[in-house]
């Protein structure tokens, strides 16, 4: 089944009884379907509010939330970034990272502003080719904006590893596994700092 951008607005709790603070967020969300886009939110939406509001207890609210219409499906690689503002923004690249492409990869990833962003993950599960340009990109990328990567596919994992890229920017097997790296690792840069 295709992938498309699918709508969805979240409602969740910082905190617990009286002094519990509501909040919303939107996410772009990539799904073959409104529910399972409903999924990829509540998890993208919980590892934003672990990464901002650490420790503290996060209650999503999956019955009021908000399903928008199936939007343009997705032909390649695409990345959530997670933000200090209400939204998970999404950003798609083609499946082939040629010269043109590498380009735009590297100039969308150098705009993106650090000081305002906690983590950024990218799903290659339809990336078929990857240029030196795009690699480049993708490696001045990886501590900057703590991108983690996931579901690379087998032909472009080796090159990855050939590069020694896999080194500079983590790749995991699924979603669930890249955020829960994507929040440590957010988690001890951030002790890192305070320290």
């Amino acid at each position: 089944m295709p992938l498309h951008t699918i709508p969805i607005v979240i409602p969740w709790q910082l905190g617990s009884g009286p002094q519990a603070v509501n909040h919303t967020t939107g996410v772009q969300a990539v799904a073959t379907t409104p529910q399972a886009a409903l999924a990829v939110a509540k998890l993208l939406v919980q590892a934003l509010a672990a990464m901002r509001h650490p420790g503290q207890t996060i209650t999503v609210d999956l019955e009021r939330a908000k399903i928008g219409a199936v939007g343009p499906e997705v032909h390649g690689l695409y990345a959530y970034i997670f933000g200090m503002g209400s939204t998970i923004s999404q950003i798609n690249f083609p499946g082939r990272i040629d010269q043109d492409a590498g380009s735009r990869l590297h100039q969308s990833l150098e705009g993106i502003d650090a000081t305002r962003t906690v983590g950024l993950l990218m799903d290659c599960v339809l990336l078929s080719y990857i240029n030196s340009s795009g690699l480049a990109a993708l490696a001045g990328a990886g501590q900057r904006l703590n991108l983690h990567l996931f579901r690379l596919p087998a032909p472009v994992l080796k090159v990855f590893q050939m590069t020694g890229i896999d080194r500079l920017v983590p790749n995991h097997a699924d979603l669930n596994t890249a955020v829960a790296v994507m929040i440590k690792a957010h988690l001890t840069r951030s002790q890192v700092k305070a320290s």
